[in-house]
């Protein structure tokens, strides 16, 4: 009973965006840090893991190491995954509700924060990754690399996209409430 009062007052739409972008941000940048971290860490963990082992072992140390840091790449190929998860958690929360026409003017300055919000974040992020320290990190993530140098044009698509569902909501000729 409880849960059918949630979903009723649960308010979604162009604000969702900017938690998109900051999901989207967090999860790059702390992909970066890991994967830095794990590659400072691995050879002197291979050299004290490798020294503190019976020689009889049958484990290779330097072979398990070398899967872990391949699999911290890996995440790389998960980002569109995110993105199309985050985008379409943002579309199912806006078909949720269609807000008063009069809203979209400040639909439209929300979108305009958004953007510029992306484009700061989308800065902020290559500052952080094309620093020393992070250079050599950044080219193990080409994807991510794409998805935050266009941040603010997938922030513009996603708003456009949650306005159409909205104004389709609205709509007298169909579409309904899901």
């Amino acid at each position: 009973m409880k849960l059918r009062s949630i979903i009723k007052t649960k308010k979604s739409g162009f604000e969702d965006v900017f938690f998109v972008m900051i999901i989207l941000f967090a999860v790059i940048i702390a992909l970066l840090v890991i994967n830095k971290a794990w590659t400072e860490i691995k050879s002197p963990l291979d050299t004290g893991l490798t020294s503190a082992m019976p020689s009889d072992t049958s484990v290779n140390i330097t072979t398990t190491l070398d899967s872990v840091s391949s699999t911290t790449v890996l995440f790389d190929k998960l980002i569109p995954f995110l993105v199309i998860g985050l985008f379409a958690f943002v579309m199912l929360g806006a078909a949720i509700y269609a807000d008063n026409p009069i809203m979209i003017f400040v639909a439209i300055i929300i979108l305009a924060v958004a953007i510029l919000l992306g484009a700061i974040y989308s800065n902020v992020y290559h500052q952080f990754a094309e620093s020393d320290s992070f250079a050599s990190t950044t080219d193990n993530f080409p994807i991510s690399d794409i998805y935050m140098k266009f941040l603010p044009y997938i922030i513009f698509i996603m708003a456009i996209g949650i306005g159409a569902m909205v104004m389709y909501l609205k709509s007298n000729k169909g579409g309904g409430r899901l």
